[in-house]
């Protein structure tokens, strides 16, 4: 399933500026700009690392054709509804509510499909899967704004690729500890 979005980041609903620089214990605004640059790399790398959305956004699944699925993303919130192309101008028909089952609990969520009709057959992606995914505001889990904190703080510190010279450890209790529980994992 490939997934396309609506909308983008509040950064500031996930964590702000000042939060991020109260844990750098950073008291000027001179490197605000850098802060705020930082925290974007941060938060989309948890994103990606975790395969979660920090904020809520509408999307679409697009399938190949019908058949059970995980989505790879979460966490899925709502499936409104599911369509399909009919035709090779792109009509699209709905799928009755009752042919289309989501388990939107689990991670990763999942879909399973009944007595659908074929969708057209040289439609490259005809099934449609609208959905809305990621954490609304306040309820991201705190490991995940921790680790974004973790991470801002390296990077904030560490602003080459390399450095050389010195003895470094990971910290045991890091950022892949905070998150190993939130990560979506997706089976091939």
């Amino acid at each position: 399933m490939q997934l396309t979005y609506t909308g983008s980041h509040t950064y500031d609903d996930i964590i702000t500026v000042a939060q991020i620089k109260e844990h750098l214990r950073v008291t000027h605004s001179l490197e605000d700009d850098l802060i705020t640059a930082i925290r974007v790399a941060a938060v989309n790398y948890i994103e990606n690392l975790c395969n979660v959305k920090l904020c809520s956004f509408t999307a679409v699944g697009h399938m190949p054709a019908f058949r059970s699925t995980v989505i790879p993303v979460g966490p899925v919130t709502a499936i409104t509804s599911v369509k399909y192309e009919t035709d090779n101008a792109g009509t699209l028909a709905t799928l009755a509510a009752n042919n289309w089952h989501a388990a939107t609990d689990v991670k990763p969520a999942r879909i399973a499909f009944s007595d659908y009709s074929e969708p057209f057959e040289f439609a490259l992606e005809p099934v449609k899967v609208n959905m809305t995914v990621g954490y609304a505001q306040g309820t991201i889990p705190g490991t995940l704004i921790h680790a974004i904190r973790l991470l801002c703080a390296h990077m904030y510190e560490n602003r080459q690729d390399e450095v050389i010279g010195t003895v470094t450890s990971r910290l045991r209790l890091g950022i892949d500890s905070l998150v190993s529980g939130e990560r979506i994992i997706i089976n091939a």
